[in-house]
C-alpha cells in the first residue's frame, strides 16, 4: 500500500460538533422514512447521469455508537473529469442521518491517487476496523483506474475513521503491482467487488478485493481475489495473498467465471473467525451455462484456509436446481436468521426463472451450524412466497440483498431488492421484499412489500430501479436496525439518483 506521510485536510467539514451533541444521550426517535439526494448535501449538486446511491455500506466512522452511511456515486464527474466517482459520508444522529458534517470525497483528496475519467472510483464499498482503533474505515473500489497506462487494471482506496469522521491522515491506494501472485493487467477489474471481516481472528479487520477480470494463466477472465490483513498500523500488505479457483475443493479457473464477483463474511462455525463466501456468477456447471456457484472459504488463527473448503451449486440446496443463466450468488448477504449463534447466508439468484417467468429472480439460504453451513434446512424464496408481489419476467428479485435486525427480536430479517420491479405502469420503478427472521429461520410471517410510494414524499417512477442496491445499520442508536435504500435512476434530471431511509421499530420497518 502506498502510504503517504503527510496530514492533508480531506474533508471539507468534520462532525466535531455532532459528535459533541451524540455525547449527551439524548433519547431515539421513531421516526418515519426521509430522501436524501445530493442537493442536500456539501459539495455537489444532482446532475444527469451521477447514479447517485449506486453502491452503499453502512459503519461507525467517527466512534459515537451512531451507524454511518456512505453513498457513492461511481459516475460522478469532477469538473471536466468525466465519470470520475466519488462519494458522500452522511452521519448518523439521534434524530436519524443528519446532513450536518456530511463530506465529499473523490480520489484528489486521498494520499497516493487522482481523479481520472472513466475511474468509477466508489463503484464498490466496503466498511471494517482494519486498524483496530474503534472507528470503522473505509475501503473504496475504483474498478476502472488506469495505473499507470495499464487500462482498467482497478485500484482500491483506503480512508480511516476518526473522531472527526473520516479522514485522509494515513490514507492510501492499493494496486495489484502492490500484491503478491499478479500485476496490474488490463481489465483486471481490481476492485471491483469488497467485504471485510476478522478472518484470523486477531481483532483486526482484514480486506477482501475481487479482480473479477483476471486471467489466469491462459484463462481469460477466470476471477480472482486478493486478502490484505489488519494490524495496528492498519491494512498491510504484509503476507498479502492471492485466490483463484485452483486453489479450492470442488473447483477450477475457467474462462468467464468472474470468480469473485460477489463477496461476503461471516462466522457460519461459530468458532470465533470469520469465513468468507466467493461467488463465480457465471460458472458453468457441466452443460449448464452461467449457473453460478459459490465457494467458501472457512477463517482459522492462520486467516484463511483451502483444505476445507466447498463449493455449492443450487443442486445442493433444497427447492431449487442449477440452470442456465441463473448466476447464483449474484448478490451475497449474512445474518443470524435463526439466532442460533451460527451465521447464515442469502444468495441471489437474479437470472432465475421461475417457472415459465424469464429473470424473475430468487434467493437461496443456507443455515449455519457447528460444522458450517449445512443444506439441511435451506430455503428458496421467491416473491410467489411473499404478499404483495408475485414473480414477474425481468424483475431481477435477488439483485441485492442487505441483512438487519428491523425489529429488535433479535433474529435477523433480510432485505430482498427487486429494482426490476414494475409498478403499476411505471416501469422498472423497483421495490425492496422484506423478510422477518424467527427462531425457525426466515418466515414470510409479516413479511412487507416496499417501493416508493411507501417512502414520506416519494413516488414510484419509471427507471428508478428503487432497490439498486441496500445498506443496514442503526442510525439513531434506538437499538432497531434501519435501512437505507438506492435509487440510482431517480430524478427530474435523468439518473440523478436518490437515497431513502427507512427506520426500524417493534413492528418492523415504519413506512
Amino acid at each position: 500500500m502506498t502510504i503517504i506521510e503527510q496530514i492533508t485536510p480531506v474533508l471539507p467539514e468534520t462532525l466535531d460538533s455532532a459528535v459533541n451533541i451524540a455525547s449527551l444521550s439524548l433519547a431515539p426517535l421513531t421516526l418515519s422514512s426521509q430522501t436524501v439526494t445530493q442537493n442536500d448535501l456539501t459539495g455537489t449538486t444532482a446532475e444527469s447521469s451521477d447514479f447517485f446511491g449506486a453502491s452503499l455500506v453502512s459503519g461507525n466512522f467517527n466512534g459515537d455508537s451512531y451507524s454511518d452511511l456512505i453513498i457513492g456515486s461511481s459516475s460522478e464527474s469532477i469538473g471536466s473529469t468525466t465519470d470520475a466517482g466519488g462519494f458522500h459520508a452522511v452521519y448518523g444522529f439521534f434524530t436519524g442521518i443528519t446532513t450536518l458534517g456530511n463530506q465529499f470525497v473523490v480520489q484528489d483528496n486521498l494520499n497516493g491517487s487522482a481523479s481520472e475519467a472513466f475511474d468509477y472510483f466508489a463503484g464498490s464499498l466496503a466498511a471494517g476496523d482494519f486498524d483496530g482503533d474503534g472507528y470503522d474505515d473505509l475501503a473504496i473500489g475504483a474498478d476502472g483506474e488506469d495505473w499507470i497506462s495499464v487500462t482498467d487494471s482497478g485500484s482500491v482506496n483506503i480512508a480511516y475513521g476518526s473522531t472527526a469522521g473520516l479522514t485522509a491522515t494515513g490514507s492510501g491506494i492499493v494496486v495489484q503491482d502492490d500484491l503478491a501472485g499478479t500485476n496490474s493487467e488490463a481489465f483486471d477489474f481490481f476492485g471491483a467487488s469488497l467485504t471485510t471481516g476478522d478472518f484470523d481472528g486477531d481483532g483486526y479487520d482484514d480486506l477482501v478485493a475481487g479482480a473479477v477480470g483476471e486471467d489466469v494463466g491462459t484463462i481469460v477472465n477466470a476471477g480472482a481475489f486478493h486478502f490484505l490483513y489488519g494490524s495496528a498500523s492498519g491494512l498491510t500488505t504484509l503476507n498479502n495473498e492471492y485466490w483463484t479457483q485452483d486453489f479450492l475443493n470442488g473447483t477450477s479457473a475457467e474462462t468467464g467465471d468472474n470468480f469473485a464477483s460477489s463477496l461476503a463474511a461471516g462466522d457460519f462455525d461459530g468458532d470465533g473467525y470469520d469465513d468468507l463466501v466467493a461467488a463465480a456468477v457465471n460458472e458453468d456447471f457441466g452443460s449448464i451455462v452461467d449457473a453460478g456457484l459459490i465457494n467458501v472459504m472457512y477463517g482459522s488463527f492462520i486467516g484463511l484456509t483451502s483444505s476445507n473448503s466447498e463449493s455449492w451449486v443450487q443442486d445442493d440446496l433444497n427447492g431449487s436446481f442449477s440452470e442456465g443463466d441463473d448466476h447464483f450468488g449474484s448478490s451475497l448477504a449474512v445474518g443470524d436468521f435463526d439466532g442460533d449463534g451460527y451465521d447464515d447466508l442469502a444468495a441471489g439468484a437474479a437470472g432465475e426463472d421461475v417457472g415459465f417467468v424469464t429473470d424473475a429472480g430468487a434467493v437461496n439460504v443456507v443455515y449455519g451450524s457447528g460444522f458450517g453451513l449445512t443444506s439441511l434446512g435451506s430455503q428458496f424464496w421467491t416473491q410467489d412466497d411473499l404478499i404483495g408481489s408475485s414473480a414477474e419476467a425481468f424483475d431481477g428479485f435477488g439483485e441485492t440483498l442487505a441483512v438487519g435486525d428491523f425489529d429488535g427480536d433479535g433474529f435477523d430479517d433480510l432485505a430482498v431488492g427487486t429494482p426490476g420491479e414494475n409498478i403499476g405502469s411505471a416501469t422498472d420503478a423497483g421495490a425492496v421484499n422484506i423478510i422477518y427472521g424467527s427462531t425457525f429461520g426466515l418466515s414470510s410471517t409479516g413479511n412487507q412489500f416496499l417501493s416508493q410510494n411507501d417512502v414520506t414524499g416519494g413516488s414510484a417512477q419509471s427507471f428508478d430501479e428503487f432497490g439498486y442496491s441496500l445498506s443496514t445499520g442503526d442510525y439513531n442508536r434506538d437499538g432497531f436496525e434501519d435501512l437505507a435504500i438506492a435509487s440510482p435512476g431517480e430524478g427530474g434530471v435523468s439518473n440523478t439518483g436518490a437515497v431513502n431511509i427507512l427506520y426500524g421499530s417493534f413492528g418492523g420497518l415504519v413506512v
